[in-house]
């Protein structure tokens, strides 16, 4: 969906609240496979944007429940890749029952890709059911350390992460604490951003958040 007029086309905030020049290029030993709702394309809080921007390589597919993406299949047939799956372990024992639970090993040869179900928690858990050429896969669950930092959305609870979180947390398995700290600053960033340009008025940045990305911006990594 274009960004409405006046607003950035990548980060969708207004031209006066643009985060881009903040967004870090992140090189990881993994990327990222996103397949996402319908309706998650044309909501401008969504967090997914923030992970394509920021880490080389992710790929966005949009998910259905007769026709999934042929190209996608293909990829978690590929041997090159190590697909493993972001999912909450208590809703895939639902389908599949304790599934392999994915731990990092550097010595592996396959190139880890998160795969991250874009959606809200109740539209996941219907796609997941619904999506069989899932269920066999690596699974990675993670448990909530502290609440989100995500909050522009209502009804939302304190444990359930947005997709840009989870894929922060996803680069800290890795041991890549650096990349984890960038995508969870920009997150913050977003989100006060994104609040400042709703409500039309300027807001207090979180400082620390802001420099870290400052930081890496001008070579201080």
């Amino acid at each position: 969906m274009p960004a409405a007029k006046g607003d950035c086309h990548q980060c969708r905030l207004p031209e006066y609240a643009c985060i881009c020049r903040l967004i870090p290029k992140a090189e990881s030993a993994a990327c990222f496979w996103l397949i996402t709702h319908d309706k998650e394309f044309d909501k401008p809080t969504n967090t997914g944007k923030l992970i394509q921007a920021a880490i080389p390589g992710t790929r966005i597919f949009n998910w259905s429940r007769t026709s999934p993406d042929k190209a996608l299949l293909e990829l978690l047939d590929d041997p090159d890749w190590l697909p493993v799956l972001m999912f909450p372990k208590e809703y895939a024992v639902e389908v599949q029952g304790n599934n392999r639970q994915w731990h990092y090993n550097s010595g592996c040869e396959r190139k880890v890709v998160f795969i991250i179900i874009d959606a809200t928690w109740q539209q996941a858990r219907k796609m997941y059911r619904q999506s069989p050429w899932l269920h066999g896969l690596n699974l990675l669950s993670l448990q909530p350390e502290a609440p989100s930092i995500y909050r522009l959305r209502r009804n939302r609870q304190e444990q359930h992460l947005c997709t840009a979180e989870v894929a922060a947390r996803a680069l800290g398995e890795l041991g890549e604490n650096t990349n984890r700290q960038l995508m969870e600053a920009l997150i913050q960033i977003y989100c006060d951003r994104y609040l400042w340009a709703r409500k039309g008025q300027r807001r207090d940045e979180d400082s620390r958040s802001l420099r870290i990305l400052e930081q890496y911006r001008f070579g201080a990594h």
